[in-house]
């Protein structure tokens, strides 16, 4: 495999972080086989059959939720005889450090698990994803925000997916966060509502985060292409630089996400789940094996991120 300087320091430094990983979804074949990769890499792949003698303490634990109110013993029992619920049990009590789901079960259903067992971080309020997107050369990485959890983010909403955005492109990459904020319209070329919901999430965000490098509302040209930027937005922070896109509603997400990893040759990392309490990430149920292990290894390196939280 050639150089890949993003992927590189992210495997290498996953597995530093000494995470113990668990992949509850081994009945599929590529999860097998990414998890006999990972531990082949020395990262550390949890067995859910080896932690069967938790039960009693994982039905304790479940018996405490909000959502499990009244529930009988045997429909206890029966949440946790799934895979998923029964590794997020590991996770929410401390016996697994991180989580990684969706090459079986939906977006929607580990999303809901996750919620429900895990819960937010203390300083968020919601959950979003972000698209980890490397270019073909190795050389460049964007991150993508929000492509697969919130359809139509306010303007609050979308200040917020910026802010945990930024923080995690920094945390992956080690390099400045450079934020743009997508519309139809640059700095009022366009009049339209939802262009003026992008237009007040910049003026959320700047007040809230103003140590953060930021622009908005811009297209994607002005955005990420220098020459395109300095003709519509002369003097911007993000100098059309801009390495964190964070885009309107789901459908541009999505969309953009997909074709800049069908047609631009970019490799797509995630959905990688952000605002949770603890490491737990989504997959595409039409992954590969190497998308399994790339997002392990992220999930890994997040040891250390959440220690600090």
């Amino acid at each position: 495999m050639a150089m890949n300087k993003y992927r590189d320091r992210i495997i290498n430094l996953g597995k530093e972080a000494g995470a113990q990983i668990v992949l509850p979804e081994m009945t599929d074949v590529r999860v097998r086989e990414a998890a006999r990769e990972l531990i082949s890499m020395d990262f550390d792949i949890l067995n859910i059959e080896d932690f069967q003698d938790n039960l009693d303490i994982y039905l304790d634990f479940l018996n405490k939720l909000p959502f499990t109110d009244n529930w009988p013993a045997d429909n206890l029992r029966e949440f946790l005889n799934d895979p998923l619920h029964f590794a997020m049990a590991m996770v929410a009590c401390d016996d697994a450090d991180c989580l990684v789901a969706g090459a079986v079960n939906s977006s929607s259903e580990v999303i809901r698990s996750v919620i429900r067992m895990i819960g937010l971080r203390p300083t968020s309020n919601q959950v979003s994803s972000i698209f980890f997107m490397i270019s073909p050369d190795g050389n460049n990485a964007f991150t993508f925000a929000d492509c697969a959890v919130i359809p139509d983010p306010d303007s609050k909403q979308l200040a917020a997916i910026g802010a945990e955005s930024a923080e995690f492109h920094q945390f992956l990459t080690g390099d400045e966060p450079l934020v743009a904020f997508l519309s139809f319209s640059t700095k009022g070329s366009a009049s339209h509502y939802r262009v003026d919901r992008v237009r007040d999430a910049v003026e959320i965000f700047g007040n809230k985060y103003p140590q953060i490098i930021h622009d908005g509302e811009v297209q994607v040209d002005a955005a990420i292409i220098p020459e395109v930027n300095k003709l519509k937005i002369p003097n911007s922070p993000i100098n059309g630089q801009a390495n964190v896109l964070i885009f309107p509603n789901l459908d541009a997400g999505n969309i953009a996400y997909k074709i800049t990893q069908r047609l631009g040759g970019y490799s797509a990392w995630g959905p990688l789940l952000q605002g949770l309490n603890k490491p737990v990430h989504d997959l595409s149920r039409g992954c590969s094996v190497e998308d399994i292990i790339n997002v392990s290894a992220i999930a890994a390196l997040q040891r250390n991120m959440y220690a600090n939280v």
